[in-house]
């Protein structure tokens, strides 16, 4: 494959990577799997049928499964382990040549084709596996009820299962509130709906059994943002089209603490609003466009368009860190999407991971606390 890995090809062993990964199997059963891509099909995934309807990164016929599920990578690859691990009991394919389990799992007409390329499936896999990582950790979201009450419910980011939630407040904002950023696991910064932009200080006091949080702390007006986001660092807000920046110095800001108001330009059409990083912002506009923003300073971004269409779908983009995503349907349904390098500015290695509920999440708002979901520091070790 030499001169031959160019990024669509790279994002493609990086799915096939990731899924052994995830599943805690050695790099071994990487370096099967890539040798068996890159003779099939030159580690690229066909989505028009071949000689007897084969299809995807390894070229599989019908009776793996259909045309969805052969041309989804992180499918085949699961698919492709899964007859692998059937084949060799005990493990043993960990010892057995590569080209030895390649064909046992293929059946090909020409058996002796996949060693010659373990060589190179070695390397490819020696180079992407320490980038690829499994998030771990809580991913902390707050919402806003159409009542006027908050919400919490923690999700665990590796499975996409809800651990707690959603915890209900029993008292309102007060106010019809307009856009939302958390903070820090206890501060929410709120606006309220209208011409004046009142800025609200939101102080959680406990988020177990029932939602406790004190009396809105009135910050000051102006802030007419139709979407907020917060990085860590810089508070991002959208009015129409127009992006601004803003400093927060402390945990628990007071107006003084909301600095650096800077209008970064216009152009920012976005219909969703999240921040993935310092620095960096993700949007959805109306049209289904997923984008990405590195922003350096007024007048100063670079812009990536990771996905051209199909994301209109979603009313909330959440980001709580680690390479996660979480998008909510206008029905009330939360979908789970994991992004394996979320700063290089490419789509291809964001993969859906499901729904974490197909219904009931009726809130009118929704953020994530940043940080709270990591990447593991270390991978299975190789075989």
């Amino acid at each position: 494959m030499r001169g031959s890995m160019d990024a669509y090809r790279v994002s493609c062993a990086r799915m096939v990577i990731k899924a052994v990964a995830d599943r805690g199997q050695p790099q071994r059963a990487a370096v099967i799997a890539l040798a068996t891509a890159i003779v099939e099909s030159g580690i690229q995934n066909i989505s028009e049928e071949l000689v007897q309807g084969d299809l995807g990164l390894f070229r599989m016929g019908p009776a793996w499964g259909s045309t969805t599920q052969r041309t989804d990578a992180a499918w085949a690859a699961d698919a492709f382990l899964d007859k692998m691990i059937s084949l060799y009991p005990d493990r043993a394919w960990v010892t057995a040549p590569v080209g030895e389990v390649c064909q046992a799992v293929q059946g090909a007409v020409h058996p002796g084709r996949y060693q010659a390329q373990a060589a190179d499936a070695q390397i490819i896999v020696n180079t992407v596996w320490p980038h690829v990582r499994r998030p771990e950790g809580v991913a902390s979201v707050y919402g806003v009820l159409p009542d006027g009450r908050l919400t919490y419910t923690a999700i665990d980011a590796a499975s996409g299962k809800r651990t707690s939630g959603p915890v209900l407040s029993a008292k309102t904002l007060g106010f019809t509130p307009k856009a939302m950023a958390t903070l820090n696991a206890d501060t929410l910064l709120v606006t309220e709906s209208g011409t004046a932009g009142k800025l609200y200080r939101i102080d959680v006091q406990n988020v177990t059994g029932t939602l406790e949080f004190a009396t809105p702390v009135y910050l000051g007006s102006g802030y007419t943002h139709d979407l907020l986001a917060y990085d860590g660092r810089y508070l991002f807000g959208i009015t129409g089209d127009a992006l601004r920046r803003y400093i927060i110095t402390v945990a628990k800001p007071a107006l003084a603490d909301i600095t650096g108001n800077t209008l970064i330009g216009t152009g920012f059409t976005l219909k969703t609003l999240t921040a993935t990083g310092l620095g960096y912002i993700l949007g959805t506009t109306a049209t289904g466009a997923l984008i990405s923003y590195k922003i350096m300073g007024a007048g100063l971004w670079l812009r990536y368009q990771l996905r051209a269409t199909t994301w209109q779908v979603f009313d909330h983009l959440l980001w709580p860190g680690g390479g996660v995503y979480y998008g909510r349907k206008a029905d009330g349904s939360l979908y789970r999407y994991f992004d394996i390098y979320p700063y290089d500015g490419d789509g291809a290695d964001v993969s859906g991971q499901g729904a974490v509920d197909t219904s009931g999440w009726t809130q009118t708002l929704l953020s994530a606390q940043p940080g709270t979901v990591t990447r593991v520091s270390t991978m299975p070790p190789a075989g």
